[in-house]
């Protein structure tokens, strides 16, 4: 198409049709030779057999590349691009970047139609717009940007756009990208006069693999990302600068424009917040950052952190902290943090830890911690963990515990596990294949005694309670906890080692009087759910000396009177005793 003719160029350098984003040494991999043949072969297999042969990866979007459509290939030494081509056809581009290739789905073509280029003051101002080549209608939201200034634009409904470049290199390349549409890059020189010894750019610029528009599509991304900066986004995809400093006011008003989500800087500054590409360093604002890609960095925000890709260093924010990659480091926020990928380092808050892949490292929370996948390490919370699949280490809450898989330890007023393995502390605890029983026994003191046991044969807990009376108004009352093992015997028999402390109210709670049991019975099954026991035990009572001149006190007697005849450590005048009894009865489940 001519070009307008009221317009004229100083110099026009060339005109380039390719792929925008590659390096001097772009064409290493794709110039590589090799020899594919395959009749009716799964897409997907010959593109895993190119990644073995040539010793590269490829990335691509799945939906985008059919793997499971059969192709037939027989190619002899051709270079990488070739084979592709024959696969592919014309419809996607190819571009490098450390050791992948990516692939992008691209059928359309566009053309850049230069209108005007000429200096207006201190700035380098080019203008024209972007078609279709096919039907020839002008394009709206196409990414237009000059790869050494960091300066971009979106076309407007007309596909105009127009560019103000201040501190022009001497060369001068324009890049137009939009989705479905193959890149095209123009180079032409700048008409500002070039001074010896002038400026070189201090960015540098490199392709990033992977799908960063997830922090896009989040309810906090819908409210602070603009639609032009998504498009933007969505045209330039993985296309990062590296750049010293970077400062914004809030997203839309920023020191790189639009270009910021694909900026990777050392140093962010966001007075209230900002929407930057990564961070390699420090990044800081008042309320909240948003990052499209990575961050290695210490990040501190007043409200929230948002990252896109993953996190190596620290997260500090005074609410919310959200990765959507993996976190290698710690994240330290007032109510909430969460990692979409796996965690290995230190999550602490004042509600709620998540993480939805594996966690090697420790979560502490006031309320609740999660994984999603395995978890090897340490939670600690105020309410409650859970572990949805292999847990190695240990959950410490002060209610409640869950481990799909354990292989550690878990302390809790109750525990839960779908597995026999492991260690489970707790008043309840529910394992599978476990060993849970209600015992119903009679022994030298108490006329009926209710214990629950749960956990496994290994280690079961022990929650007791009995009663006793000689009179209608000389009553006992004793209730505890303790430990277990159950050992098999034979099919239906088995022995039981047992500890616990219990306390016995005397009818005044002003003294202490504690049992500290063994007992070891022996238990046989009668049929499924139902057995008795019957065996030795072995006591030794503690109790504090009591004024017998204060009513309430003569029922310091009923252990003595029920326990003389089995006494083996006789009183030594403070208060403790020791005995051989008995316990018999029936266990339930």
């Amino acid at each position: 198409m001519p070009v307008n003719s009221k317009i004229t160029f100083v110099q026009i350098l060339f005109l380039v049709i390719s792929g925008a984003f590659f390096n001097a040494h772009a064409q290493s991999i794709l110039d590589t030779e090799m020899s594919i043949d395959a009749d009716k072969k799964p897409l997907g297999s010959i593109l895993d057999l190119m990644e073995q042969k040539g010793n590269f990866r490829f990335a691509y979007y799945s939906k985008l590349v059919v793997k499971d459509s059969a192709v037939t290939i027989h190619s002899k030494q051709s270079t990488i691009k070739d084979v592709l081509d024959q696969l592919l056809g014309n419809k996607y581009e190819y571009k490098e970047s450390k050791g992948f290739v990516i692939l992008r789905y691209a059928p359309l073509e566009l053309a850049l139609v230069l209108e005007k280029n000429s200096v207006v003051g201190e700035h380098q101002v080019v203008n024209g717009y972007i078609m279709d080549v096919k039907t020839n209608k002008r394009l709206e939201n196409a990414s237009v940007y000059e790869k050494n200034a960091l300066q971009s634009t979106l076309t407007d409904k007309d596909g105009f756009f127009e560019l103000k470049l201040k501190n022009v290199p001497e060369t001068i390349e324009l890049t137009v990208i939009k989705e479905n549409y193959k890149t095209i890059t123009t180079i032409f020189l700048s008409e500002i006069k070039i001074q010896m010894g002038s400026r070189k750019s201090s960015s540098s610029s490199d392709y990033v693999d992977g799908d960063f528009s997830a922090v896009e599509r989040t309810g906090i991304g819908r409210f602070f990302i603009s639609s032009k900066q998504k498009i933007q986004s969505l045209n330039l995809g993985g296309f990062i600068s590296e750049v010293p400093v970077q400062a914004s006011l809030i997203p839309s008003l920023s020191t790189r424009g639009m270009m910021n989500s694909q900026i990777n800087s050392s140093f962010s500054l966001n007075l209230l917040g900002g929407y930057t590409g990564g961070v390699r360093g420090l990044e800081m604002a008042g309320l909240y950052n948003i990052n499209r890609m990575n961050v290695n960095a210490l990040q501190m925000a007043g409200i929230f952190n948002t990252v896109g890709g993953s996190v190596n260093g620290v997260q500090l924010a005074g609410i919310y902290n959200n990765v959507f990659g993996d976190l290698r480091g710690l994240q330290m926020s007032g109510i909430h943090n969460s990692v979409k990928g796996s965690q290995a380092g230190l999550q602490v808050t004042g509600i709620y830890n998540n993480v939805h892949g594996d966690s090697r490292g420790v979560q502490v929370a006031g309320i609740h911690n999660t994984v999603k996948g395995s978890q090897n390490g340490l939670q600690i919370s105020g309410i409650y963990n859970t572990g949805n699949e292999k847990v190695r280490g240990a959950q410490i809450a002060g209610l409640f515990n869950y481990a799909k898989e354990l292989d550690g330890i878990q302390f809790g007023l109750v525990n839960i596990t779908d597995s026999p393995s492991g260690y489970s502390f707790g008043l309840l605890n529910f394992k599978k294949n476990g060993y849970q029983k209600i015992s119903i026994t009679r022994n030298e003191i108490s006329d009926i005694n209710l214990a629950v046991k749960t956990g496994d044969n290994k280690l079961y807990t022990i929650l007791t309670a009995g009663k006793s009376e000689r009179t209608n108004e000389e009553k006992l009352f004793s209730f505890g906890i303790g430990l277990g093992k159950n050992i098999p015997l034979g099919k239906r028999f088995t022995y039981n080692m047992e500890i616990s402390t219990q306390y016995l109210y005397l009818g005044n709670w002003d003294y202490y009087n504690f049992l500290y049991k063994f007992d070891s019975p022996f238990t046989f099954r009668l049929f499924k759910g139902v057995a008795i026991s019957a065996g030795p035990s072995f006591t030794i009572y503690s109790s504090e000396k009591r004024d017998k001149t204060i009513p309430g006190n003569s029922t310091s007697t009923f252990v003595q009177d029920r326990t003389k005849r089995y006494n083996v450590i006789k009183d030594n005048g403070k208060g403790l005793t020791g005995w051989v009894g008995w316990s018999f009865g029936i266990s339930l489940f």
